[in-house]
């Protein structure tokens, strides 16, 4: 029995770890889990557990944090390090940092449970398909193995590991997955690369058995106080014939309010009909711009205006809530083009607009396209978070910052746009990202069906963490 210990900082429930516990457990395995910012004596609770294989789960940007989280651990205990998840997929090369043992890149469960395996037994672990590793000084590099075919041969996701973080167990609002991967082909999105990455090792769009789906919802539903449930795939509409089925079923055998995630191409009148009948709470779509030459040449969303307009008068009419996922600070974007996406919103008239400013995440083909064209140092350093500002040239691109700080204020109330116009025309600062922080709350409080002093609680803990 090999003894795992996943850490992370935020406290958020990530799929991936729940996943590969589950596994790892189905099999005989130890895990556990500790979130940093809830246990400061991470250290001595690490020692005490004496782990076999120490794990995090890596995105562009945190991946700093988890540098330095594990470069602290390697001072203290050697116990072999891994890192998976969206980063160390797409630049495996991080395994040249000392602090890191191994990589895993693309889907871990089948790799993590071999590791695990192996671990135990005290056998090689240099020749596991989908891991890098060091070994005698090198680094070996192992090939992909097929993704998984059939998803429902996976073990429910451990929600265990999260039974210790009160804060998370405070808000009844749990996500499940309904497939992995995604079709469409954007450029500022990682899926394109992925598919690439997996060309001809298995369909990378791929959907659940809707029994298994509905009965893991109702055994977490028995076990925890449910109240929402998330569907946070990439596209939850993007398989219609198993979508309606899906929702007929939940309609009957659920009946708990959900959100979940679209295209507006793929919501006609049957979907929509659908949505607010089995219970939607909210959905939400990406604009990413009001620019239809942008969104479509640059960011090559495949989507016009009419027909997100089309989406937007179809959820209204059948009272389904809806948001909007907008981008500020896109490469050649203008101002004036930035004001297009505010207008367009408006005769959207979306319950939500989330609103971030564009960051040209590495690998990604528009991220290409920024360095090709002068925009973006190939060098530069990513930021760790969303919205702390943009790292592309431009000469408006502090006032395309700002104007994303007050976009969903202008959206909701068109008559503080004379005043938005003036007031980017300041600096960046703390005091725009405050009206930032306010105006994104009530999209937040109705994602995660929080009340508003739990979200406060939650706004408050993330301040400290980040």
């Amino acid at each position: 029995m090999a003894k795992v210990l996943f850490l992370q900082n935020m406290p958020f429930e990530y799929m991936g770890p729940m996943y590969l516990s589950a596994m790892l457990k189905a099999h005989g395995h130890q895990c556990r889990l500790y979130i940093l910012s809830e246990h400061k004596d991470y250290l001595e609770k690490m020692n005490e557990y004496d782990p076999d294989l120490i794990a995090f789960s890596t995105m562009t940007g945190p991946h700093k944090w988890v540098l330095k989280t594990a470069a602290k651990i390697k001072e203290e205990v050697e116990k072999p390090i891994i890192l998976g998840g969206p980063h160390p997929t797409f630049f495996p090369e991080i395994i040249q940092e000392p602090c890191v043992d191994m990589v895993c890149v693309g889907e871990g469960e089948y790799t993590l449970l071999e590791l695990a395996d192996k671990l135990d037994a005290g056998e090689d672990i240099s020749n596991i398909q989908n891991l890098w590793v060091k070994k005698n000084g090198q680094i070996v590099q192992n090939d992909l193995r097929p993704l998984v075919e059939d998803l429902d041969e996976l073990p429910f996701p451990d929600r265990t590991l999260y039974d210790d973080c009160k804060l998370l167990r405070s808000v009844p609002a749990m996500k499940f997955l309904t497939g992995r991967g995604c079709p469409y082909r954007c450029t500022f999105c990682f899926n394109h690369k992925f598919n690439e990455l997996y060309k001809g090792l298995g369909r990378r769009f791929r959907k659940r058995n809707i029994d298994s789906l509905i009965r893991e919802i109702n055994e977490t539903a028995d076990r925890y106080a449910l109240k929402l449930v998330r569907f946070p795939d990439d596209t939850f509409t993007g398989d219609r014939r198993w979508l309606l089925d899906f929702l007929q079923r939940y309609k009957d055998g659920i009946n708990l309010p959900y959100t979940g995630l679209a295209r507006a191409n793929e919501m006609d009148e049957e979907v929509v009909r659908m949505l607010k009948t089995s219970g939607c709470l909210n959905v939400y779509f990406g604009v990413e711009t009001g620019n239809e030459k942008m969104r479509n040449e640059i960011l090559k969303k495949n989507l016009t205006n009419e027909q997100i307009i089309n989406a937007a008068r179809l959820l209204r009419k059948h009272k389904v809530k809806f948001g909007t996922y907008n981008m500020f600070g896109l490469p050649h974007e203008t101002l004036s083009m930035a004001y297009e996406t505010i207008d367009f919103n408006r005769k959207l008239k979306p319950d939500y607009t989330i609103n971030n400013v564009f960051q040209p995440y590495p690998k990604t083909e528009i991220a290409g396209y920024a360095a090709e064209h002068g925009l973006l140092n190939p060098n530069t350093d990513y930021l760790d978070t969303m919205n702390e500002g943009s790292i592309l040239h431009g000469e408006e691109i502090d006032r395309l910052v700002n104007l994303c700080r007050f976009a969903a204020m202008g959206v909701r109330y068109p008559l503080l746009l004379p005043l938005i116009k003036v007031l980017i025309r300041f600096p960046p600062n703390r005091l725009f990202k405050m009206v930032f922080d306010l105006s994104s709350a009530p999209a937040m409080k109705s994602n995660l069906n929080l009340n508003w002093v739990n979200l406060l609680r939650w706004g408050i803990k993330l301040r400290k963490i980040t």
